[in-house]
């Protein structure tokens, strides 16, 4: 099995399509039936096309926690769909299954998801949101039907048809399907083999697997945690009816959120924020003024994460410091951190915000990408290389902001200081709503959350 670190090449991605099609007609069998466990049934079918429903008929609580989590929002998120039709138009198909396979990767997999070619040098993706394969983004099966792990990225893994897999197999699961005890399943490789992305042309987009795998939390000391420990807590639950046992979490509670309607949509906004807000300590303290200055540092730890601040697709994840300063009138004398008119951050990079001159002072967390000419670009298959501004675990990030004394002298100041995260700047989202990709406005509700905030006050001589 290969481990991938940002060092790693991309596999040649096929030629072919462009617009995304959401086509309601089935074009194979979508599985999900009752007889679709029963081993050497008539008409039975290979394992891993279980629908995530028919999962649910017998492991309820893990059915009720996936319906809601972001694995089954994956290929009915609005924004990924505008995404995927303009990778394809951009590429004229040849980005192909890449964003796919990890979006629905059984439907990949099985070439649910062609790209076909519609005329006129014109192509589609083959989107048929009526199978529960394709729709259902990352199904049941996807984990535990995996046998083995080529590689941690882009979907490198191998399903088994006959069986499926669990961190300890239970003898009376047999009796609907045969089970195995995988080492697998539990571990962080798992995890790994879709949250470690590099692009077509050989960028790296996601490195999340890789930055656990060099943290604390996997350095073979008896308090080290896998993905799951964080991401799948464990409790007393039915694993199925009638027997109550030791289970795991479905829910996948990760950064993302759901920006239409969508099953527990207010739960798992709850428990984002629970988590981001445990991720981050944030401290403010006066330091050595500066002639006629005083020095106010605000700093940020990256706590209680065994990967980077932000992690996963950080050229669309923000994490900034937003910074304000107020006299003794309460009036507010200094300022970083804060959104232009259309509710951007003023990063100072062109076409990002509405003022080209931006923050200067902006203390922000994620990644820009580049292309081959070495320019800023917005989407992940345009990316040539990428440049990260993350926090590793346990690192801190900080900034000493210098404000006049003429502003604040023989004052008593209130100092106040908030770290916020966003899954995507507005920007982006904009710019996919104007050109039709995007059908629904959503640039405007993309939640901030706030993950810490504190204030202090001192007294200027």
């Amino acid at each position: 099995m290969l481990f991938v670190f940002p060092s790693c090449s991309n596999d040649e991605i096929k030629p072919i399509g462009s617009d995304v099609r959401l086509d309601t007609r089935p074009t194979v069998d979508q599985g999900g039936e009752k007889d679709l466990n029963k081993d050497g049934s008539q008409g039975a079918k290979d394992l891993h096309l279980a629908s995530a429903e028919s999962c649910g008929e017998c492991h309820k609580a893990h059915y009720s926690d996936w319906k809601g989590s972001m694995h089954a929002y994956a290929t009915t998120d609005p924004i990924y769909l505008a995404m995927l039709e303009r990778g394809i138009n951009d590429t004229q198909g040849k980005i192909d299954q890449f964003c796919i396979q990890c979006h629905a990767p059984i439907a990949s997999k099985e070439g649910m998801t062609p790209i076909e070619s519609l005329g006129d040098g014109r192509y589609g993706a083959k989107f048929d949101q009526s199978n529960p394969l394709v729709s259902g983004g990352v199904v049941c099966v996807t984990c535990h039907a995996m046998e083995k792990a080529e590689a941690t990225l882009n979907a490198k893994f191998e399903l088994s048809k006959t069986t499926y897999y669990a961190a300890s197999a239970n003898p009376r699961g047999q009796e609907e399907h045969p089970v195995e005890t995988s080492t697998l399943l539990p571990s962080s490789v798992m995890c790994g083999t879709c949250h470690n992305v590099v692009n077509p042309k050989g960028a790296l987009i996601e490195n999340t697997f890789s930055e656990w795998y060099a943290s604390p939390y996997n350095d073979g000391d008896a308090d080290d945690k896998t993905c799951q420990d964080c991401h799948m807590p464990t409790y007393r639950g039915e694993i199925v009816d009638g027997v109550t046992t030791t289970i795991h979490k479905h829910q996948f509670v990760g950064v993302d959120v759901a920006l239409v309607d969508f099953p527990q949509k207010v739960e798992q906004r709850r428990l984002v924020e629970e988590l981001l807000g445990s991720a981050v300590e944030l401290e403010i303290k006066r330091t050595n003024d500066q002639g006629d200055e005083i020095a106010i540092r605000v700093s940020l730890k990256n706590v209680n994460n065994g990967h980077a601040l932000p992690s996963g697709s950080t050229s669309d994840r923000q994490v900034w410091v937003h910074l304000k300063v107020f006299n003794q009138a309460d009036e507010i004398v200094f300022e970083s951190g804060a959104l232009d008119a259309q509710g951007d951050l003023k990063d100072r990079v062109e076409g990002h915000s509405l003022d080209p001159a931006g923050d200067p002072e902006l203390l922000v967390f994620g990644s820009f990408l580049f292309d081959d000419n070495g320019e800023h670009v917005n989407f992940p298959w345009q990316a040539a290389r990428s440049q990260d501004f993350l926090l590793q675990p346990g690192q801190v990030g900080w900034r000493e902001y210098e404000i006049s004394k003429t502003l604040v002298g023989g004052q008593k100041i209130r100092v106040e200081a908030a770290v916020n995260y966003r899954t995507f700047p507005p920007f982006i989202v904009r710019q996919l709503e104007e050109e039709g990709l995007l059908k629904i406005k959503l640039s405007d509700k993309i939640p901030i959350i706030k993950m810490a905030e504190k204030t202090i006050t001192l007294t200027i001589p």
